[in-house]
């Protein structure tokens, strides 16, 4: 509770305590040295740049070590996603979040009530995909009134099992 509250009154107390991020690329070239510092290899480096979506270390302008061990990676402008922003397209604004209607294949009682839904639409709506609440494993309300429905028995012929 004490460094807590410390943390929270003073910046220098927090940098001390919590630490700051270490730069260890950029712009596309690995900062041997921030890494040793750090005690940070190449293979946890790559598999943390994975996770974020980056298998081509020459995409990333800066990533940086944060003192949770985490890593925040910026890319470089041309290997960013394209956003609706950037084409100039007019975009309306999601109303809501999603909401959990069924899981483990039972009704999510209180996210139906608390949200205005009916049993009857969401049986009705099971019925019309042809299925039944006991198929399901899982289901959520998307925005847009999009019902997403996952089912126990996916009738993938061949599932991918890798390690």
């Amino acid at each position: 509770y004490i460094i807590s509250y410390v943390s929270l009154k003073s910046r220098k107390a927090r940098k001390f305590l919590a630490g700051n991020p270490t730069v260890v690329v950029q712009n596309g070239k690995i900062l041997e040295n921030n890494m040793k510092k750090m005690h940070y290899t190449i293979d946890y480096l790559n598999q943390q740049l994975r996770e974020k979506d980056v298998f081509n270390i020459n995409e990333v302008l800066f990533a940086l070590l944060e003192p949770n061990g985490t890593i925040s990676v910026v890319k470089k402008p041309q290997f960013r996603p394209v956003t609706i922003q950037d084409l100039h397209l007019k975009y309306t604004k999601e109303g809501m979040l999603p909401i959990e209607l069924i899981m483990d294949g039972k009704f999510v009682d209180k996210n139906i009530i608390e949200n205005g839904l009916t049993y009857s639409w969401l049986e009705s709506e099971i019925q019309n995909r042809g299925l039944k609440i006991s198929d399901i494993v899982y289901a959520v309300l998307l925005s847009e009134k999009e019902l997403y429905i996952d089912c126990y028995n996916d009738y993938i012929h061949s599932p991918i099992d890798a390690e």
